[in-house]
């Protein structure tokens, strides 16, 4: 779950290859892997290409562009497949949820995790599942307050405490930046319009 803030920071940074429908679908932990990535196919590219996923495939990170198909020198094509595959190597050590050392897991499906956010993943679940409804009523009421004021504001500020344990906790706010940071991508969140969805794009944290 990337959390809301990385997310446009990563935005903001590599805007010229990152267009607001793709999805930065992966754990907030390696939201540096990312973002130096993002930057580092830019600058080599000179903004030409276009990032067109990143996400975790066999448990690691994934950058997918379209320079296969663009008009760039071979030096540079290799260049950013070089970077791709070097964040991908970085990843299988990175806890892709916190972003402490991690290591590659193999359980129902492959994943970096540190120890301690490999025991939150059956946690993860059961909150998902005890307070989905909560979940999305929480977004949805988010971005509401975040409209009407024309600003971003902490989602911890704004989310109501809904789970008495603080983990329990900790993984509801993991789950609201979620589905925030999905529908800014282009998915849905049940009663919000989806004809609000620039106006949310444009917003950014109030300083």
């Amino acid at each position: 779950m990337m959390r809301l803030e990385n997310d446009l920071a990563i935005r903001r940074e590599a805007r010229d290859i990152l267009a607001a429908d793709v999805a930065l679908g992966v754990g907030d932990g390696w939201h540096r892997l990312v973002g130096k990535a993002l930057v580092q196919i830019q600058d080599a590219t000179d903004g030409k290409v276009n990032v067109r996923q990143v996400k975790e495939r066999q448990g690691l990170l994934s950058i997918f562009t379209d320079v296969m198909i663009r008009a760039v020198v071979e030096n540079v094509m290799q260049r950013v497949v070089d970077i791709c595959n070097d964040a991908s190597e970085a990843s299988a050590l990175i806890c892709e949820m916190c972003g402490c050392s991690g290591r590659l897991i193999s359980a129902d499906r492959l994943r970096v995790r540190c120890h301690a956010c490999e025991a939150d993943e059956p946690e993860r679940e059961r909150v998902w599942r005890e307070h989905k409804s909560d979940i999305r009523e929480a977004a949805a009421y988010y971005l509401q307050v975040c409209l009407e004021h024309g600003r971003l504001f902490p989602v911890k500020n704004i989310v109501m405490r809904v789970c008495t344990a603080d983990r329990d906790n900790r993984l509801f706010l993991d789950e609201v930046h979620d589905r925030l940071v999905w529908w800014g991508a282009g998915s849905w969140i049940e009663g919000v319009d989806e004809a609000l969805r620039e106006d949310f794009r444009r917003l950014d944290f109030g300083q």
